[in-house]
């Protein structure tokens, strides 16, 4: 099993999945409702624009890691007698590799807005007269910092998933010329 082997690139989708799904269940099923000044408030992902961006951001993540992960396992099999040259796929090797990239960096922005806005959240800010809410809705701080750990969990190894899908694209170029095809295809 080498680095750029289809089961590599399969597990590290799978667990990119994993902690995409964790990130949605655990912010989507957050919901706290505590009294306030006397009147009954409720803190959900819906509070705050940026939590949901996390949702539909890790949500398109992990959808796309499932259509990538049948991609590796279609070719952790064995192939058929008839198979196509490399460089008609090259096409396909970009188009993951950039989209790949900007489902690592998306997500990273995702989670990096939602830790911000949750800042604000723990310390409060006085200029604006924005109170501390998280000495309020304990359980629903908590259980966001664990949707934000697996997000970063998710971030990293979407991290590495771009860095073997750039192993496998420019795998296929000759290192003496740039972006010029192997001299073999």
């Amino acid at each position: 099993m080498g680095f750029g082997d289809a089961r590599t690139e399969g597990i590290l989708r799978l667990c990119a999945m994993i902690c995409l799904v964790f990130t949605v269940f655990l912010m989507g099923f957050d919901k706290e409702t505590t009294q306030i000044f006397g009147a009954d408030k409720t803190a959900s992902f819906k509070s705050l624009g940026a939590l949901k961006v996390i949702m539909y951001v890790d949500s398109i993540a992990a959808a796309y890691n499932i259509l990538q992960l049948s991609k590796c396992w279609i070719s952790a099999h064995p192939k058929p007698p008839f198979q196509l040259q490399t460089h008609f796929h090259l096409p396909l090797f970009w188009l993951s590799f950039l989209i790949d990239q900007a489902g690592a960096y998306l997500t990273f922005a995702a989670n990096t807005a939602g830790i911000e806005a949750a800042f604000v959240a723990v310390r409060g800010n006085q200029e604006f007269q924005w109170m501390k809410l998280c000495n309020r809705f304990h359980r629903f701080c908590y259980q966001a910092a664990g949707a934000f750990l697996c997000g970063y969990a998710a971030f990293l190894t979407m991290l590495l998933i771009s860095f073997l899908s750039a192993f496998n694209l420019f795998k296929h170029y000759s290192p003496n010329h740039f972006l010029h095809l192997k001299s073999n295809y």
